[in-house]
C-alpha cells in the first residue's frame, strides 16, 4: 500500500504543473525597460507576441538585456495519464519570464480556459505593463 502512495505521488508530481507565482527585484517595478527581446521557439507565437508588444507601444529589439522568455502549454500537449482521465480546471498556461542580463526579475503567468487566442496575450502583456511601471 505504502508503495501505491509513492506511485502516485510521483504521477502527480511529474503531470501538468499549475504554479501561480512571481518572482521580483523590486527595483523592476519602477526601473526603465526600454526594449525586450522575446525568446520562443515556436515562430507563430513568438510573432502574435512581438505584434502584441508592438501594439502596446513596447519597442522590440534582438539585442536587448531585457529578455522575454515565453512559456506556454496546452493541456493537450500534458503526456500525465491523470490529467488526461480527469482533466483539468484549465486547458493552457502562458508564462511570461523577464530577465536583465541573465537574472530573473520577475514573473507572471495566466491559465486559460477555452481556445487560446490573441486576447490571451494582450492580458498577460497588459498585466505585465501594470506590475512594471517603466514598460
Amino acid at each position: 500500500m505504502k508503495f501505491l502512495w509513492i506511485i502516485t505521488a510521483v504521477l502527480f508530481i511529474t503531470g501538468c504543473e499549475n504554479f501561480y507565482e512571481k518572482v521580483y527585484d523590486e527595483k523592476i517595478k519602477i526601473e526603465k525597460i526600454p526594449c525586450l527581446n522575446v525568446e520562443e521557439k515556436n515562430a507563430i507565437l513568438r510573432a502574435q507576441i512581438i505584434r502584441v508588444l508592438k501594439k502596446e507601444n513596447i519597442k522590440f529589439r534582438d539585442n536587448c538585456p531585457y529578455t522575454l522568455k515565453v512559456n506556454a502549454k496546452f493541456l493537450s500537449q500534458c503526456n500525465n495519464p491523470e490529467a488526461k482521465s480527469i482533466g483539468a480546471d484549465f486547458d493552457g498556461f502562458l508564462r511570461f519570464d523577464l530577465y536583465r542580463k541573465g537574472e530573473l526579475v520577475y514573473r507572471c503567468q495566466m491559465d486559460w480556459k477555452g481556445e487560446f487566442s490573441e486576447e490571451k496575450i494582450e492580458d498577460l502583456v497588459r498585466k505585465m505593463k501594470k506590475d512594471l511601471k517603466g514598460l
